[in-house]
């Protein structure tokens, strides 16, 4: 039996949990309606504050989401989402050879000869897949270039060649945890998700990848610079 004179301190230590548990779950009701409305618009609304509900509360906005029957996969897209807006306009801001790409190897055919180096598979542009020639049109840009089979070659080649932003490629859970780990490095990184998900023969948006490395210009065949429309026609695989 406690002495009486802390029954006070027991009484304000249950209000203070109480508010807080309140303002918790609060707080994750309303990322959950900010996620929402940004999935619907495509806008987002108070980006900085919804990242740190993402990152703090995401489990519980799941569980919202699940609660009223909706797609709880829905709060890993618009993370993503919500990271490259934040990281856009810095991302942007670096020149493209000062920039890499990191592929998973799940892209690769099942059929690839490429071999395993210290810097990750070493693509043959063989066509059997689309990273050979996604290969040739970002270097062509400028960009450096790896197909990666782990975080651990994505480490060693930041401390290797020190980029100062990155292109990311993979489901969403590698997405988030590439784009936190470049966070860590102070680097400036976008994602471009998976369409499949799984270890092999996984398969990609490439009209979105390319999108997003060429910074939402479309470049085409069709651009004006000579120098550049040889080097996306060789790369860039036809669209018919």
């Amino acid at each position: 039996m406690f002495p009486p004179f802390l029954d006070p301190l027991f009484y304000l230590l249950g209000e203070a949990v109480f508010i807080l548990a309140a303002a918790v779950l609060a707080s994750a009701f309303l990322g959950a309606a900010l996620i929402a409305y940004s999935f619907k618009t495509g806008h987002f609304f108070m980006a900085r504050i919804m990242l740190i509900f993402v990152c703090f509360l995401e489990n519980m906005i799941k569980s919202i989401f699940r609660a009223f029957r909706a797609d709880d996969a829905i709060v890993d897209e618009v993370g993503i989402r919500l990271r490259n807006y934040i990281n856009a306009e810095k991302f942007e801001a670096v020149p493209m050879d000062e920039r890499a790409i990191f592929l998973p190897q799940c892209l690769r055919s099942v059929d690839c000869p490429a071999k395993l180096t210290p810097e990750g598979l070493r693509c043959v542009n063989c066509g059997r897949c689309e990273i050979g020639a996604a290969k040739v049109f970002a270097e062509g840009l400028g960009y450096r270039f790896f197909v990666a089979p782990g975080s651990s070659v994505i480490k060693r080649m930041i401390k290797k060649y020190h980029p100062r932003a990155i292109v990311g490629v993979g489901c969403n859970m590698e997405i988030k945890e590439g784009v936190d780990l470049c966070h860590s490095y102070d680097i400036p990184a976008v994602g471009v998700p998976l369409l499949t998900s799984g270890c092999v023969s996984t398969t990609l948006d490439w009209d979105r990848f390319y999108e997003v490395i060429s910074d939402h210009r479309g470049y085409t065949p069709a651009d004006e610079d000579e120098d550049l429309k040889i080097k996306i026609c060789a790369g860039r695989p036809d669209k018919n």
